[in-house]
């Protein structure tokens, strides 16, 4: 569990570093390929440039409908300020796609990533479609069967699986048997005892193999409604990861926790309310029970009655699923997990409820009680963001005039005309803008120096087409980025491209002054 709550709200980051002012556009730093290996597997390359790296958990892959396993290799861990450990490429990397199905040659796949430079520049996510054999790279077709020094392990070595799709099943699989241990479960035993009842009313004890065949099925239809959910989850997860970073919908969650954390520590009961449980219950009751159909659809509907239970680690779940992206992980991660936690009926239906004290008492409680201190701990990191904006003294507000287009910048430069100017290019998902302005804009060395000058924020968050453009206007690829101009309205040199701490922008600061 350590290890699947760490990457939770691990959400579209970014890194900084030393500033420099020649950069590479994002199709020359980062240049993907594809070839097709056999009928079943297809290889995407990467060609990293040198001082450029890509996150590993911003690359995906769709192939218009057909469900892709994707292999990663093993990256190099790097230490973010804001988000901590991070899994990244930085030199030349193949990753494997497998196809349960037998696909084309040629099938386009959709390239979906996002990459940072040394110089703390952060790229836009990308997306582009490749085709094997057409706008692909000749490096990938001579390299068909094995791959560069610098690339990573082959297909066949295990490192592929460590932590990847395989791996994550895992993690969900016994999170599902950690969350079946606690009490949730407890309402939905009556209902697979009338399943095996139901089975035959002029069987006293029907055989262990009927019972178990009866609750699998029960089991298999809980789980499938945890696989839609979960597919939605990861196929929303672009909107998740914009609409997780605004503060209201921060504070929200971070409240949410605390709500799950203290029905999990027992200070009040969490069910849904008693008109939709009493409907869902005699909908449920009016099923015939041993009925194969019936017994899924059984299934289906007490998903529903163990889920506000379950609610806060299932939303953990969701978050992380959201922020992949890949929908096949999506519904494979929650369907374990659904089996997981259907895994203690499925020997109730088997062995009979004899077993259920084994697993009552003092260890469900404790259980409990770990779940609720966790999620607790996840409310205090949740919340982190929020820290920052309110415990920042208000001083250290810095008067932005905001743009998001060309046309408001224009009118923005217009109106500065006469005075400095510094032109701000931002964006929510920066990590290095936001560490910018937490730690070097907020210097009040700094702030003096910026009194006379007019402060322009462009705020290309949004990742537009006309984003897009108001950056290729400048020459630009990315946030952060800042331009000075003199009161005669001429740029003036040097740009700041990535992130620079305050000593070394006050000296670019003092570099600008000595021109006006």
């Amino acid at each position: 569990m350590q290890r699947f709550l760490s990457f939770i709200f691990l959400i579209f980051i970014s890194f900084s570093s030393q500033a420099q002012t020649e950069l590479l556009a994002p199709d020359k730093a980062f240049i993907p390929s594809l070839i097709a290996l056999d009928p079943h597997t297809f290889a995407a390359d990467f060609t990293v440039a040198p001082q450029y790296y890509l996150y590993r958990d911003r690359i995906s892959f769709s192939a218009n409908g057909h469900d892709i396993e994707t292999v990663f290799p093993k990256g190099e861990m790097k230490d973010d300020p804001s988000f901590g450990r991070v899994e990244v490429y930085k030199h030349d990397t193949r990753i494997v796609l497998k196809f349960k199905q037998a696909v084309d040659a040629t099938l386009p796949i959709t390239f979906k990533y996002q990459g940072c430079a040394d110089a703390g520049i952060c790229y836009p996510p990308q997306t582009q479609i490749l085709q094997p054999g057409k706008n692909t790279q000749n490096k990938a077709v001579n390299d068909l069967f094995g791959s560069s020094s610098n690339s990573s392990p082959s297909p066949d070595e295990p490192d592929y699986f460590a932590g990847s799709f395989l791996g994550t099943l895992g993690v969900f699989f016994l999170a599902g048997i950690g969350l079946a241990l606690t009490a949730c479960m407890y309402p939905l035993i009556p209902i697979v005892s009338g399943i095996v009842i139901g089975h035959n009313a002029k069987q006293i004890k029907p055989q262990r193999w009927q019972a178990f065949a009866l609750t699998f099925i029960y089991v298999q239809g809980m789980a499938l409604a945890y696989t839609a959910i979960g597919i939605a989850a990861a196929a929303t997860g672009t909107l998740l990861v914009v609409v997780l970073q605004q503060p209201i919908v921060i504070a929200a969650f971070a409240l949410f926790f605390v709500m799950m954390a203290l029905a999990m520590l027992g200070v009040f009961h969490l069910q849904l309310p008693q008109g939709p449980h009493n409907f869902i219950n005699n909908l449920a009751n009016r099923l015939p029970g041993g009925r194969w159909l019936s017994v899924f659809v059984m299934g289906l509907l007490s998903a529903l009655l163990v889920g506000p239970c379950i609610a806060p680690p299932l939303a953990a779940a969701l978050a992380y699923l959201g922020k992949t992206g890949d929908l096949l992980l999506g519904g494979a991660a929650l369907y374990m997990m659904a089996l997981g936690l259907g895994l203690p009926l499925l020997l109730i239906g088997a062995f009979g409820s004899t077993i259920l004290p084994r697993l009552s008492g003092r260890i469900m409680q404790g259980i409990k009680i770990a779940f609720g201190i966790a999620l607790l701990g996840m409310a205090l990191w949740v919340s982190r963001p929020l820290w920052e904006v309110y415990l920042r003294p208000a001083a250290h507000q810095l008067n932005f005039a905001t743009v998001t287009s060309s046309s408001q910048l224009d009118q923005a430069l217009l109106a500065a005309r006469g005075k400095p100017v510094m032109v701000d290019f931002y964006a929510d998902w920066c990590v290095a803008c936001i560490e910018f302005e937490r730690e070097t804009l907020s210097d009040d060395a700094v702030q003096d120096k910026l009194k006379q000058i007019v402060l322009i924020r462009v705020d290309v968050t949004k990742n537009s087409p006309e984003d897009a453009a108001l950056l290729a206007r400048f020459g630009l690829y990315g946030p952060p980025a800042l331009i000075f101009y003199s009161s005669a309205g001429q740029e003036l040199k040097p740009r700041v491209i990535g992130f620079q701490n305050p000593r070394d922008f006050l000296q670019t600061l003092t570099k600008i002054e000595a021109q006006q």
